[in-house]
Formats: C-alpha cells, sequence, structure tokens
C-alpha cells in the first residue's frame, strides 16, 4: 500500500504553544512523504507559508471549544476540532491527530465515527519506549477513570492485534498492572479481568505485573484503567523531567564532572532518545472506528513528527480494516 495516497487531517489548534509546531512538523513530514496530503485545520493567518509544500492544505478555523465540560455543546459549535473529525467522518480523509481537549476529542470522535464493533468504550493508548529498546502498549492512560473488568479485556484482544500489525509479532503478551503480582491482591474489577484474561487462550496473557517493571520491556501490553494509567504516565514524564535536571545541575558544578560528561555525551544522548516521551508523542485513540492520535497539549515539532509517523505506518499497514476484522474472527 505504500504507493496509495493518503490524507491526514491535522487539527493544530489547542497547542499550548500556538499552531506553529504543528505546521513545522507538517511542513517536514510533506516534503518527505509526497504520497500523503496534510490537511491543516486551525488558526493558519500567522503561519509562515513561504515554501508551503503543495501537498499541505490549509482551512482556517481559530475557534475551540468555548466550554470543553459541556460536552453536548462542544460537538455541536463551529471549532477547529469539530471541522477535523467531520472531514474524516466524510470520508475525505484517512486519518487524524489533534492536541485539542482530551474529553471533547475522545467523545466527538466516538459519537460521529463509532466504536469498532465489540469495544465497549474506546481507550488512550501511546506506544512507548521500554529501556530494552521494545516498544510497549500502555492502556487506558485517561480515558476511562473507571473500567469494567470486560473492558481491560476487549482493550487486550484488540491490543494483541495492534500489537501483530504494527510491530510484526506473532504472540505478544499481556499483562494486568496490579499492586502486587499474587493472585489475590487487586481489586474486584482487576481480579474479574484477571480471569477473563487467562480464561483466553489465544492470548499470551502472563498474569499481574507491577508498575515498577512497566519501563523494562518485559512485556509488549500492559492494561490499567485511565486513572491509574494517567498517573504512572504523567509519573514518569516528571521523573524523567527531575533526573534530567538533577544530572545537569550535578555536571555543572564541577569541571571534572563536565570532563567525565564530555566524554561520555553519546550514551547520555542515546540514553535521552529512548527516555523522551516526545519520542512516543502520541497515544491512540484506541477502540474507536478511525485512525486518531492524541497529542499533548504542549507537543512540540518532534511530538508532532513522531505521530504524524505513527499515522504513516499504521495507514499504510491497513490497521483499521485489520483490528475490524480480528475482532470479528473473535466473535464469530
Amino acid at each position: 500500500m505504500q504507493n496509495q495516497t493518503f490524507k491526514i487531517v491535522f487539527d493544530i489548534n489547542g497547542n499550548d504553544n500556538g499552531p506553529f509546531a504543528a505546521y513545522q512538523a507538517a511542513k517536514g513530514f510533506a516534503l518527505k512523504n509526497q504520497n500523503f496530503e496534510i490537511i491543516l485545520v486551525g488558526d493558519t493567518s500567522n503561519l509562515d507559508l513561504t515554501n508551503k509544500p503543495n501537498n499541505i492544505t490549509l482551512i482556517e478555523n481559530k475557534n475551540v471549544q468555548s466550554d470543553p465540560k459541556n460536552l453536548r455543546q462542544a460537538m455541536k459549535e463551529d471549532c477547529s476540532m469539530n471541522v477535523a473529525i467531520e472531514i474524516l467522518k466524510n470520508n475525505q480523509a484517512d486519518a487524524i491527530l489533534s492536541s485539542g481537549d482530551s474529553g471533547c476529542y475522545i467523545s466527538a470522535l466516538t459519537f460521529k465515527c463509532g466504536r469498532i464493533p465489540n469495544v465497549s468504550r474506546p481507550a488512550f493508548m501511546p506506544v512507548c519506549n521500554a529501556t530494552n529498546g521494545n516498544k510497549f502498549l500502555f492502556l487506558d492512560v485517561g480515558a476511562n477513570l473507571v473500567v469494567k473488568p470486560e473492558y481491560l479485556y476487549e482493550w487486550a484482544v484488540l491490543a494483541t492485534s495492534f500489537y501483530q500489525v504494527m510491530f510484526n509479532k506473532s504472540n505478544p503478551s499481556v499483562t494486568l498492572l496490579n499492586i502486587g503480582t499474587e493472585e489475590y491482591k487487586g481489586n474486584e474489577v482487576v481480579k474479574e479481568a484477571n480471569t477473563l484474561l487467562k480464561n483466553d487462550s489465544s492470548l499470551n496473557y502472563v498474569g499481574f505485573n507491577e508498575t515498577r517493571d512497566l519501563f523494562k520491556g518485559k512485556v509488549d501490553i500492559a492494561l490499567i484503567d485511565g486513572y491509574g494509567g494517567n498517573l504512572v504516565l504523567k509519573s514518569y514524564e516528571g521523573a524523567i523531567f527531575t533526573f534530567v535536571d538533577l544530572l545537569k545541575n550535578r555536571i555543572k558544578s564541577s569541571f571534572i564532572r563536565k570532563i567525565g560528561a564530555s566524554i561520555i555525551k553519546g550514551a547520555f544522548k542515546e540514553t535521552a532518545k529512548v527516555l523522551d516521551y516526545r519520542n512516543v508523542g502520541c497515544a491512540w485513540v484506541f477502540g474507536v472506528n478511525a485512525l486518531a492520535i492524541k497529542t499533548h497539549g504542549s507537543s512540540d515539532a518532534l511530538s508532532y513528527t513522531s505521530a504524524l509517523n505513527n499515522i504513516k505506518e499504521a495507514l499504510e499497514k491497513d490497521l483499521l480494516t485489520k483490528l475490524k476484522g480480528s475482532v470479528n474472527e473473535k466473535t464469530n
């Protein structure tokens, strides 16, 4: 499918730093991928459009939701996110990207595009870097603060298919994150989900794991409720920032340390690349009947570029069709 032409609609409002990083990433991506068209929806009036690639289209819309807490009203407003989702819904684009309000985004996508059959609730799912070089899927990270056991089971089935398609691994491992690895630990939701997962022999379910082992790359798919998942992800981001700041300050405090740091500069860069959450850059809106990615509200050009590359790979591998096919096989 790599010679096929694809369209990505990109809602560039809602970023803490304005639309410039989004345009910078889109421009770089468009220049490298001539078979992709990027439709930018948002406040484009102040962008420097010098040498704008021909495969970038602009739709001017300065509006964001007036009251994100009022989801019913937000979905009716003339704002960039809704315009972008309508373009996707009407099959004028193959995938969507936004860093706007998370609740409005997942609600509008679910309402307008629907869910993949037999998926009760969509989830936010980043593809994370492990310290051993592997990738792992982590869900949910904020869409569902309260979950049911069947949600976790359904996500495991769908995430297994995602991993098989995107990373060409036939039998990815699945774990439930818990406060301990013993069978008797955890709340009733986790215990019931554990039973559902164990009873499905088609899943490579390895039981409980603790969050401290999450980024070691021992498992391919990690399941948790959205409340806990969001706390884990933001704690990870905060810990990395704190560690980097602490390390820089300690190095600057001594001339000898500065010399030592310069000697192992390459190792620092390689480690930083693995740990930098911007190289993840995004979370899939997983379970909606669309290819949709949500980026951080403070995303920079690197984060957006990572998200666009994720979408590119998913489109070229026909991910959505294969996900729906795997769910149909499971239920037939």
